[in-house]
């Protein structure tokens, strides 16, 4: 199981991701996975969910090799989103699974002139056969719309992607809002606080939540209070707390996954300001 959020606003961009790792083989799960992670040449964030293997690998260990190797300076949203797809596709292709079973996804958040855009590289809609990977371009590119409009949205609004165990999210979430809603008109308290590092903290508070829900109601911590998280503007990190690999890289298995089950597909984004409109999937 897991849990990311990735969230866009003029704020700039934050995301959050807790670290549990569930081994279909035994039902069992650990700690120990980098969900989000950072380019520092492009300015570019990522956060993982899905099957876990790559290569004899785990995914998250692979994508670090990436950033490194592969992502320069002068590399747009897209162009990442797009080598990433190509170059995942090519190794997951030689395992002769099933995509139903290698069902994934990589958020990618990162900036163009000057406004925030949230990308999303990942198997299919729920509305389709699982296929290769793809970079869908969802905001503001597949919306389709102009930069004065999207420009327009953020300056009063947020737009969040979430995946994994989005079904105890998804209710939290619209609480949280209307809580903040309660909070200002009764005690003038602003929630969360109109900062990128506010807005940060916010997530961190919910998935932690979620974390202890699983734990109070004693199911399998699939979602753990362990988090990696960023928060960054056009000039790079602000908030930087991701999580450090351990001194030997963890090895991974393709019945690895940082969500309950291949069957999830991508959750419908969230656009909202005030109440988030309610996902037309969960």
């Amino acid at each position: 199981m897991t849990l990311v959020v990735s969230d866009i606003s003029s704020l700039g961009i934050v995301m959050v991701g807790d670290s549990a790792v569930t081994d279909s083989r035994t039902n069992t799960v650990t700690a120990g996975a980098i969900k989000v992670q950072y380019s520092a040449a492009a300015n570019v964030g990522f956060a993982l969910w899905g099957n876990a293997g790559v290569d004899h690998r785990r995914i998250d260990t692979w994508l670090a090799e990436f950033i490194s190797t592969r992502i320069s300076k002068n590399d747009s949203v897209e162009d990442i989103g797009n080598r990433l797809s190509s170059e995942l596709n090519a190794i997951l292709v030689a395992s002769r699974k099933s995509w139903a079973d290698l069902v994934r996804g990589i958020h990618l958040a990162g900036f163009r002139n000057g406004l925030p855009v949230l990308f999303h590289v990942h198997c299919g809609h729920d509305d389709e056969p699982a296929h290769e990977l793809r970079l869908y371009k969802d905001f503001p590119d597949n919306k389709k719309w102009s930069e004065s409009h999207f420009r327009h949205l953020l300056s009063f609004g947020f737009i969040h992607l979430r995946n994994g165990f989005h079904p105890l999210f998804a209710p939290l979430f619209e609480r949280a809002v209307q809580y903040a809603g309660d909070l200002r008109a009764q005690f003038n308290i602003q929630f969360p606080h109109p900062s990128l590092d506010g807005r940060l903290e916010f997530y961190k508070l919910l998935v932690r939540y979620v974390a202890g829900t699983l734990k109070a109601a004693k199911l399998s911590q699939g979602v753990n209070d362990t988090l990696s998280t960023i928060a960054f503007g056009p000039a790079g990190l602000i908030v930087d707390e991701r999580l450090s690999f351990p001194t030997s890289p963890p090895i991974g298995s393709y019945e690895e996954f940082f969500l309950a089950t291949t069957a999830n597909k991508p959750l419908h984004p969230i656009l909202g300001s005030g109440a988030p409109r309610r996902p037309s999937a969960g």
